[in-house]
């Protein structure tokens, strides 16, 4: 790898407009070490980082930044999502999806107060390291993270539960004018009655646009006449379901088969939704049935899993994050403002390759971050082997 020694102008443009009070060489800090988590092929601690860096760039003043309490990362965050937003292709349908997970990042050692021991349920294995969820956006082929929060164990004062922060970001993010339509998206563990009645109650106040869901939920819901989902799933006779065709989301061209069913009827506490079943094949078991719940008005049952499938996308950030944009690298034994700021950073790098190679992005085709991230490197290590020839140049000039 090239060591860096210059940021090219087409960088230092997407920067310009950072909100907050900055020092010019706070600011451009940042940019570092936004640019090498974006660009450094390797593990991404920060002492790696500053290898191939500038030699003002350090990993202790990088620690020092971290530590800094003049910044707030989610200010940033969601500043440079609205900008990487603001430059892509608006659909033509004016529907974008918003999509809620969580997940986690293995840490080792009792010096970190933000690890926890956990797991995400009882089928799942235990594991210690850093909880967090993450809201991001989709339409179309494009998937944007907007917001995260990390999520402090129980024992934290200050601790907040995983649907909580959820519903924070959701009503913290402000949706592009274009968005007529707002469907969130989430699995069983965000098909809560909290997060639906949030949603209900937007569709009934903002006055713009609509808002509607499609949660995945659990058996163990009651309708209104005191009986579970449970007994309908279970005692449901398999020829009452239809064979679906769902075109793939990763290849529309491709399609998968799904075997569903589609009822309406009223929860309780919720009222009325269209409930669909949905299973990979005719005779799977109930047990393996999945549960879809949604408001949208006459919906069929192909068109619930295929909005339901737009959740992938959020699968498909996480990956990046971990794995090409070195989420949770950092050696950070901080606090949570500390281990939030951390974690950001990796977010940042994300909006950052995007806001810079989003014309690549063909709409209707897939695409791949890794792809991007390749071709912004290269473009980013030519310039700075022409900005070295012409600094030889120019010395070798002088010297004549």
């Amino acid at each position: 790898m090239i060591m860096l020694t210059y940021l090219p102008a087409f960088i230092t443009l997407v920067f310009r407009g950072m909100p907050g009070v900055w020092k010019s060489q706070h600011r451009l800090m940042l940019c570092w070490v936004i640019v090498m988590q974006a660009l450094y092929p390797g593990r991404k601690t920060l002492e790696e980082l500053t290898r191939w860096s500038p030699a003002a760039v350090t990993s202790w003043r990088l620690r020092r930044l971290l530590k800094a309490g003049y910044w707030s990362i989610h200010v940033l965050v969601e500043w440079l999502a609205n900008d990487v937003i603001a430059s892509l292709p608006a659909p033509e349908n004016g529907v974008l999806f918003e999509i809620g997970d969580s997940s986690h990042v293995p840490k080792r050692g009792a010096k970190t107060p933000t690890a926890q021991r956990s797991r995400k349920s009882k089928y799942h294995p235990w594991f210690f390291g850093i909880r967090f969820v993450l809201l991001i956006v989709a339409w179309d082929v494009y998937r944007i993270p907007v917001a995260f929060r990390i999520i402090l164990p129980k024992t934290h004062p200050d601790y907040r539960t995983e649907n909580a922060l959820f519903r924070d970001m959701l009503q913290a993010f402000t949706p592009p004018a274009w968005a007529t339509w707002i469907i969130v998206l989430g699995d069983a563990a965000y098909g809560s009655k909290a997060n639906i009645n949030l949603i209900k109650k937007l569709e009934k106040t903002d006055c713009h646009r609509h808002w509607a869901f499609v949660f995945a939920i659990s058996r163990t819901w009651k309708t209104v006449d005191d009986k579970t989902v449970k007994d309908l799933v279970t005692h449901l006779p398999r020829y009452h379901y239809k064979r679906t065709w769902v075109p793939r989301m990763t290849d529309v061209s491709k399609r998968k088969t799904y075997w569903t069913y589609c009822t309406s009827l009223s929860l309780s506490d919720i009222g009325d939704v269209t409930l669909v079943l949905s299973k990979t094949g005719r005779n799977v078991s109930p047990k393996h049935t999945k549960l879809l719940v949604t408001n949208l008005p006459n919906t069929t049952a192909r068109e619930g899993v295929g909005i339901y499938q737009n959740r992938w996308s959020v699968e498909l950030i996480k990956r990046n994050l971990k794995s090409d944009l070195g989420l949770g690298h950092h050696q950070v034994r901080g606090e949570r403002d500390q281990m939030e700021k951390s974690f950001g950073i990796a977010v940042l790098a994300y909006l950052l390759i995007l806001r810079l190679t989003h014309h690549e992005i063909i709409p209707g085709k897939p695409w791949s971050l890794t792809q991007l991230q390749h071709g912004l490197r290269l473009k980013v290590f030519t310039n700075q082997v022409e900005h070295n020839v012409k600094a030889k140049l120019g010395k070798a000039r002088k010297a004549a």
